[in-house]
């Protein structure tokens, strides 16, 4: 029995969407976030798995790093990967690609930014490290629960950094975890107060 072709467009409408990550080689595809599956859970050819956040091609010298903001409680939601105040860091070796593919699914909207560690915090910080290294709608935030974007640079020049929320008033509020880049580091780590079981 042959299917008529509508029923070909109804099934095709009715499939689930794919998140970005599953298409490791077009980084230009994008998806809900509700939708999105964390970049580093999904490991290609030659890809070594650091945890559910992070994963890196030594080859290729390439990293891929999945933040979401308020992944838990912690920190009143004022979290990445349940990471807040420093307690978390993620380290790459100098010179290396990042991917960072940024998620909110809290109430309220966050974004993320890369900037040089320093104290005090910025109430808003608006300078980022590295080229491109920030979300779209810094100061106002990815939209509560859908936002979705992603940053891509290279890891240079070594030192110590932060990824922070650029909503005014957030990353004092503890909302910021480590970013450091090693001149030393082989292959990247992600050590601290990191969220399991997602």
């Amino acid at each position: 029995m042959r299917i008529p072709m509508a029923g070909w467009v109804v099934c095709a409408a009715a499939a689930p969407l794919l998140a970005a990550s599953d298409y490791p080689h077009y980084p230009s595809a994008r998806a809900p976030a509700a939708d999105a599956v964390h970049a580093a859970s999904i490991a290609g050819p030659g890809d070594t798995k650091v945890n559910q956040f992070v994963s890196y091609n030594a080859a290729a010298k390439t990293v891929a790093i999945s933040i979401t903001a308020a992944l838990n409680s912690a920190q009143g939601g004022f979290n990445f990967n349940g990471g807040s105040s420093g307690d978390q860091a993620i380290t790459v070796p100098l010179g290396w690609k990042i991917h960072i593919d940024v998620r909110n699914v809290d109430a309220i909207p966050h974004s993320a930014i890369l900037i040089t560690d320093q104290t005090p915090i910025p109430a808003a910080p608006s300078t980022p490290a590295f080229p491109r290294a920030y979300s779209d709608h810094l100061t106002d935030g990815l939209p509560a629960q859908t936002g979705h974007d992603s940053m891509d640079f290279t890891a240079a020049p070594a030192g110590n950094y932060l990824i922070a929320c650029g909503v005014p008033g957030h990353a004092p509020s503890g909302m910021y975890i480590k970013f450091v880049v090693s001149a030393t580091a082989k292959a990247p780590t992600n050590t601290g107060t990191i969220a399991t079981g997602t």
